[in-house]
């Protein structure tokens, strides 16, 4: 699918292409927009999860919902918009099922209606019935009748009573278990476009970061490995396209079934070019070279990652850089940016003599760094796991081994 918010994952503008500094392939021309595009995401509140989850309950998506960006996302049916009153469509639902025996409940066509001077809530199809599923409050509402755009963000979907109790009954469970009026189900957040006419996001390019200083006692690395591991669920989706490619000495890892998937890459290593460290193994920087290149032409994504410069220096000052260079809708400008944040203390460090392993090194995305992907993956705070989307904010992992001397 080719939804506009789909295209700011890549975190760059969707605009015209652009001349690329390094020589990009553009991506065919795309065919003609349709008639409305979009669609509307709604990630289950971590709190929710844990209810369903004791209450014996699985949620599963219908087709074509899919979590191909890691939230949950289903496709734009129809919108109409208006200043008194927008309705938007959207297509495939979910269902509740037990883990073991027992009933299931299909939740399907539902539909965003936003009256001037009430609170917007959610119809939908519930057990063959159409019935208020959701009251949603605390929302972001933009809405463009010119170009026909609504951008409808994070609001709070909450149960309403007779959805609660119609779920409750139609599920078979008990008065500790039952679903309460009022439940945080998650984050709603709904974009629909009328023809061509959106206006095109801006990438936010950032102010390239300052290279980490080396203290005088530091000591020169001689050799190291680099291994990137990106997000699983980017890797997924970009590989509904041409997926990932790298050069200039990078190289892929092994492909892997994970989660469903057909073998995918998902790792990919990068060739050291220079480093340091200093006494007490922080601060320390490793530098390497390579390219590793994301395409998917249906949603204009194209781009590359080059030259990894990892900082390790304390959980609050550890990064990933790349030189990001992008073409057609992933318009970037070939310059430095911090990709990640990582946090060494969360990784398995080894020594042995001179040489020292990092496995594992956790990263997100930080509050600076949010603009690379155009506020998609909204911005981690270390210590708030519980925070909307925390979870979702996490961005792969690094290893690094090095040695002195």
């Amino acid at each position: 699918m080719a939804a506009p918010a789909l295209l700011l994952l890549s975190g760059f503008a969707a605009g015209p292409a652009s001349a690329s500094t390094t020589g990009l392939e553009s991506c065919p021309k795309p065919p003609p927009a349709q008639k409305f595009d979009g669609d509307g995401t709604l990630p289950i509140s971590a709190a929710t999860k844990r209810d369903l989850r004791q209450s014996g309950l699985r949620p599963t998506l219908i087709s074509p919902a899919n979590a191909f960006t890691g939230r949950p996302t289903f496709p734009l049916r129809k919108a109409s918009l208006s200043g008194k009153v927008s309705v938007v469509s959207l297509r495939g639902g979910f269902r509740l099922a037990p883990r073991k025996a027992g009933p299931r409940v299909r939740i399907s066509s539902l539909k965003l209606v936003i009256r001037s001077g009430t609170v917007p809530v959610v119809n939908a199809v519930v057990g063959g019935s159409r019935i208020r599923l959701f009251n949603v409050r605390g929302a972001s509402r933009k809405l463009d009748l010119k170009d026909g755009v609504l951008n409808f963000r994070s609001g709070s979907a909450r149960l309403t009573r007779g959805s609660a109790a119609r779920l409750s009954d139609l599920l078979g469970l008990r008065r500790v278990n039952r679903l309460s009026t009022g439940r945080n189900w998650g984050r709603l957040s709904v974009f629909a476009a009328r023809n061509n006419k959106v206006k095109d996001p801006v990438a936010e390019t950032p102010v390239e970061p300052p290279f980490l200083e080396r203290p005088i006692a530091a000591a020169d690395i001689t050799s190291a490995t680099i291994r990137w591991r990106v997000r699983e669920s980017f890797i997924r989706y970009v590989a509904v396209g041409a997926g990932t490619s790298v050069a200039e000495g990078a190289t892929a890892d092994p492909p892997e079934e994970i989660g469903g998937a057909g073998p995918l890459i998902y790792g990919f290593s990068f060739p050291f070019t220079d480093g340091w460290v200093a006494p007490g193994s922080e601060p320390a920087a490793i530098h390497g070279g390579g390219k590793v290149g994301f395409r998917h032409c249906r949603n204009t994504i194209n781009f590359t990652v080059a030259d990894p410069e990892i900082e390790l220096n304390g959980d609050a000052d550890s990064r990933l850089i790349f030189k990001v260079d992008g073409t057609d809708g992933t318009a970037f400008p070939n310059s430095r940016a911090v990709m990640v944040q990582l946090i060494p203390s969360l990784a398995t460090k080894t020594t042995d003599g001179n040489t020292t392993t990092l496995s594992g090194i956790p990263g997100y995305i930080p509050q600076a760094a949010t603009g690379i992907f155009a506020d998609f993956y909204p911005p981690f705070f270390p210590g708030s796991v519980d925070a909307p989307g925390a979870e979702f904010s996490h961005f792969g992992s690094v290893t690094v081994t090095y040695t002195t001397g």
